[in-house]
């Protein structure tokens, strides 16, 4: 048996108040948690915490590339198994031990082949259904083989997918995806210069506006971006067009998509995760009025939102039944929150509107949900138990099939833990998934030479 004492133990419900006292565990399942002192009997590992925090280990509902296969829901081609071991790799040291791959193409196959290489839990999700294959081909889809097109929602529902999704994402949906991929790749091969996500974000809003919607580009601001950027070999109209032709013709079937994931969430009995932006507000408040409890609105903090946008598209989840999701992308590592992130954001948080907090992709560079965690605590926002719980308990209620083994400390639950510190709970110094240590801080006090075990 392992014991943890001296701990300020979080069960992750969002209610119970955090507490000092001890976990034990035993093959891989929490066996006892209570409050003061679990000694241990003479053979167990007893580890003193020494009044860290411990704390469910974080459950990130929203990542992408953490199993090989096609990418988004673009079907964009994937990354190879060393570089998926390297994110995965990053999430455990992140405290994150359970992570939802929302790569939705990918084959059971696919996602099962990380599973005994490294600790890190990964489920599996789809958009195996029409017209998502539709919106994938007319983004990209290069990267889908036979084999992903034969799959259905279904046939990886019974094979243990938790959600449906990321149903639309960036790439389809004219959100970051395209800033970061397709525009740059489009800008390039039409005039040989580069320009980074940011700029690419500039020329897609010139043309299409916050809620991407085609005949009304601002000219003026089209030939200002031309200029700056050094796009001379294009006109205004030619750079019109190929912003269009890169953004437009997967947003149809792409809305029609999020809309049918909803009757699909309630024919499959898991729920549908969508990509929640401006250009998507319809399509999602259809979805979660259809879908209600089993409706997740991903990253309801994008940034193509004004805080009221997001704000009142939040209360229209949240009145269905749903749950909103908010992000942390790679918005400010760790930097004060309020200068830092999108204004929305805190306003989501003050209005007691955030049920879940994921990272999403950030092109491959995102901050840790405890990172968010921490940064509403420490800025007054909520309370250790309820912030704690967005990346926890939350994420598990919102997904059964994940809440049924983990999320919270209480016995019988998997032994999937964070051990981290009480002053900031984004510095997390020790890992457990399944009663295992899967990670220590190389310069925390929890090293392997700490650990002491009672012969």
């Amino acid at each position: 048996m392992l014991v943890l004492k001296n701990a300020q133990v979080v069960v992750g419900d969002g209610r119970t108040p955090v507490f000092s006292g001890s976990i034990a565990v035993e093959d891989g399942t929490i066996a006892a948690v209570t409050p003061g002192d679990l000694s241990g009997a003479p053979a167990d590992t007893v580890i003193d915490v020494r009044g860290h925090v411990v704390a469910p280990g974080g459950i990130n509902a929203h990542a992408h590339a953490t199993a090989p296969g096609p990418r988004f829901a673009s079907g964009t081609p994937g990354l190879s198994l060393p570089e998926v071991l390297g994110n995965l790799r990053l999430h455990l040291v992140q405290g994150h031990t359970t992570v939802v791959d929302l790569d939705g193409f990918k084959t059971p196959a696919e996602n099962s082949a990380v599973h005994l290489i490294q600790p890190v839990k990964v489920e599996k999700s789809t958009v195996h259904f029409d017209p998502m294959f539709a919106a994938a081909d007319a983004c990209d889809g290069t990267g889908l083989t036979e084999e992903h097109r034969r799959l259905t929602a279904k046939e990886l529902a019974d094979q243990g997918a938790v959600v449906i999704g990321e149903v639309g994402a960036g790439m389809t949906l004219g959100g970051g995806g395209q800033d970061y991929i397709y525009i740059p790749a489009a800008v390039a091969n039409a005039t040989g210069v580069v320009v980074d996500p940011t700029q690419a974000e500039a020329l897609k809003y010139a043309v299409l506006g916050r809620h991407i919607r085609p005949g009304n580009p601002d000219l003026e601001q089209v030939g200002v971006l031309i200029d700056s950027l050094g796009l001379q070999k294009l006109s205004v109209d030619d750079l019109v067009a190929l912003i269009e032709q890169s953004v437009l013709p997967s947003m149809a079937s792409a809305r029609e998509g999020v809309v049918r994931s909803a009757s699909l969430a309630r024919d499959l009995g898991i729920p549908t995760l969508v990509h929640n932006a401006a250009a998507s507000d319809d399509a999602t408040r259809e979805a979660a009025r259809v879908a209600g409890g089993l409706f997740i609105g991903g990253h309801t903090n994008h940034d193509s939102y004004t805080a009221d946008e997001a704000i009142a598209n939040a209360r229209w989840i949240r009145s269905h039944g749903g749950h909103v999701e908010i992000d942390t992308f790679s918005s400010w590592g760790r930097g004060d929150l309020r200068p830092n992130t999108p204004s929305h954001l805190i306003p989501l948080v003050q209005e007691d509107l955030v049920d879940i907090i994921a990272t999403d992709y950030g092109a491959g560079s995102w901050d840790s949900a405890w990172e968010m965690v921490a940064a509403i605590i420490q800025s007054g926002l909520a309370s250790v138990e309820k912030a704690v719980a967005m990346a926890t308990g939350n994420v598990a209620r919102a997904i059964p099939r994940i809440g049924q083994t983990r999320g919270l400390v209480r016995p019988g639950l998997a032994a999937d833990l964070v051990v981290a510190s009480p002053r900031n709970l984004s510095d997390i110094e020790l890992v457990l998934i399944n009663g295992e240590i899967a990670h220590t801080s190389p310069t925390g006090p929890f090293h392997l030479e700490s650990i002491t075990t009672r012969a």
